[in-house]
């Protein structure tokens, strides 16, 4: 394969970051309750925010990020991947709004928190599957590895400057909700102006021309050159798998489709790995950040582990869009697996021994440092897989015919399995008591990640084309041997194919 040039590579990163900038509204929209809810939940708030009332300001982005997932597969196929990615920054600006100017009195400010963050929770759901997807069709397959994991990167970067502004105001969650109202209006502007339609979508519609044309502007080749050897192949495998007649399929084509197994093979392993992500405690983590760390009886200023957090997702899933080029997504996978076992185990030791008063109060102050350090290597490995892996590899291994829709599903599976965790977290903890919740995720983790090192395949350097086979063959992937051997789970996957 012939090198690209530099300006190939740089604009297909300028196209793929403004493709992205919306999913930083989304991590902003997933920590905002962190941050918010300290200070909602304080004596002098006006409303005070019960325990009840606040599981619900966390939560309800949860419950609106399903109806913005089941409205993903429709609105890519319809509109188009261009127009899906302006279109779904909207509620999101109008929840945001709604938070910023909740008015100071004791009968409606919640009612317009719920609602604004609702819309925010259903912009949520349909920016990171539009983004995954349309970077999935448009970037070379070189740089894929790369920039697939962007949307997670765009999501810690959110909530990194959510947690941020909650430190430095504190007690105006209002004014961090209208900061946070410029990230996805800037995002419209910037894919209106930068970005074309993807060629994948245009060949289903038998414009052949105009695909040519977008694939020339995101590669930055002009007219009067022809395109590459490479180029040329992915654009005709591209036309061959996408036929016009793509444009009339329905939802029960969508379910027929579902029969073959490089369509419900990898629908059940990733919505496997959406429930270990959801129930890992992660999102929890997220989610109730600073509670969490007041609640574990720790001397530490819950704001300062926050930012901490936050520094550590994004820093960690910028060395994921290059560790996952070189080491590929299985190995990243694993590591964060035992990773995140190590940590929460070691979390939920700690929590036990400081319940059962095996540690003294006095040890628990001088020891501080223990639990929040797991909590932060928590985070750290979880991000290195767990958390990224499944949003930037569902716009890998599903058909052209059904991606919209199955990664939309998927998606839409990960919001609801998000909802429950969050919203039963307050309730567990007064169920199981707060060690054995983190003793639960523990065991959870476990499960994941023994049965993904099973059934996850390889992706990385492989086509899309590559991927599908791989799934309809049993196995098997119709290109070379090394090909092969590389997109296997394991050699036990392959002998149970035979």
């Amino acid at each position: 394969m012939a090198p690209m040039k530099n300006s190939h590579v740089t604009n297909q990163l300028i196209v793929s970051a403004a493709a992205n900038l919306g999913t930083i509204a989304s991590g902003m929209a997933l920590g905002f309750s962190a941050v918010a809810l300290p200070a909602m939940q304080m004596t002098d708030h006006v409303p005070h925010v019960s325990e009840e009332q606040a599981s619900w300001v966390a939560s309800l982005t949860s419950i609106g990020m399903p109806a913005g997932c089941l409205l993903m597969g429709p609105l890519l196929t319809r509109l188009g991947r261009r127009r899906t990615l302006m279109l779904v920054n909207f509620p999101s600006v109008l929840g945001w709004l709604l938070i910023a100017t909740a008015p100071h009195s004791e009968n409606w400010p919640l009612y317009l928190v719920y609602v604004g963050r609702l819309l925010t929770g259903i912009s949520t759901g349909l920016v990171s599957t539009a983004a995954v997807v349309y970077v999935s069709e448009v970037i070379d397959r070189t740089l894929r590895g790369v920039v697939v994991t962007w949307p997670s990167l765009g999501v810690a970067l959110g909530i990194l400057i959510v947690y941020v502004l909650g430190s430095i105001f504190q007690e105006n969650w209002r004014l961090v909700a209208g900061i946070s109202t410029c990230v996805p209006i800037i995002s419209i502007a910037l894919i209106w102006y930068i970005l074309p339609e993807s060629p994948v979508w245009l060949l289903a519609r038998g414009n052949v021309e105009e695909a040519e044309l977008c694939m020339r502007k995101i590669r930055h080749v002009p007219l009067e050159e022809r395109l590459t050897e490479d180029m040329q192949k992915e654009l005709d495998a591209m036309m061959a798998s996408n036929t016009p007649r793509s444009n009339n399929r329905t939802w029960r084509d969508d379910l027929a489709y579902l029969k073959r197994p490089e369509a419900y093979k990898p629908l059940l392993i990733f919505n496997s790995f959406f429930f270990f992500q959801q129930f890992s405690g992660i999102y929890v983590i997220i989610f109730y950040a600073v509670n969490i760390i007041r609640e574990s009886g720790v001397n530490f200023d819950g704001y300062l582990a926050t930012v901490l957090i936050g520094v550590s997702r994004v820093v960690i899933t910028v060395i994921i869009s290059y560790a996952s080029k070189r080491f590929g997504r299985r190995m990243l996978c694993n590591v964060s697996g035992i990773g995140m076992t190590l940590s929460t185990g070691s979390l939920a030791i700690f929590l036990s021994l400081s319940h059962g008063g095996t540690i003294s109060h006095e040890t628990l102050l001088t020891h501080s440092w223990f639990p929040i350090t797991a909590l932060l290597l928590c985070v750290l490995t979880g991000t290195l897989g767990f958390l990224t892996l499944p949003f930037a590899m569902i716009g890998e291994v599903f058909p052209a015919a059904i991606r919209g829709s199955a990664a939309g599903f998927c998606t839409f599976m990960a919001t609801i399995f998000c909802f429950m965790a969050v919203k039963l977290y307050p309730e567990m903890r007064l169920w199981m008591g707060y060690h054995n919740v983190f003793t639960f995720y523990t065991v959870i983790i476990v499960v994941g990640t023994i049965v993904m090192y099973f059934v996850l395949p390889e992706t990385q350097g492989k086509t899309l084309e590559e991927v599908e086979d791989f799934f309809r063959n049993g196995g098997k992937a119709s290109c070379n041997k090394t090909s092969r051997n590389k997109l296997l789970p394991t050699k036990i996957a392959l002998e149970g194919t035979r």
